[in-house]
């Protein structure tokens, strides 16, 4: 039989798994802006066609306005793991497999939508 490690744990040194999260937040907050700058630029675009359109006598629905999902900061998740991981005085500390693939690999449960909602802003197509 095959183990899917899904209750395993490991121990991993605290500075190698503290610097992996660092790096995975700076990604994230890079990927983030990025993002962010996309969505207020089609904000910008919608109100201002919108703006036009009433100028022209053209009819408003304000609930166009809102369909545009603004994308989301995960900083704190990150922040919470590099401060409990800073605070520790162990050397070494033990997870779990799915802290695992959020701290080192990156893959938390709010991933997918994170990169659905920047794709539509960035450019770069949904990824995961």
């Amino acid at each position: 039989m095959l183990n899917d490690f899904a209750d395993s744990k490991v121990t991993v040194k605290k500075a190698e798994l503290l610097e992996t999260i660092k790096t995975n937040h700076i990604t994230h907050r890079k990927e983030h802006t990025e993002a962010v700058e996309g969505y207020r630029a089609k904000v910008i675009v919608r109100l201002e066609t919108t703006l036009a359109g009433i100028k022209n006598g053209g009819n408003f629905d304000p609930h166009e306005l809102l369909t545009l999902r603004e994308p989301e900061s995960h900083d704190k998740d990150y922040i919470r793991a590099i401060r409990m991981l800073e605070m520790s005085v162990a050397d070494e500390v033990t997870i779990s497999a799915s802290q695992f693939a959020q701290f080192v690999l990156d893959d938390w449960a709010w991933k997918t939508e994170f990169h659905s909602t920047n794709a539509l802003y960035n450019g770069k197509g949904a990824r995961r």
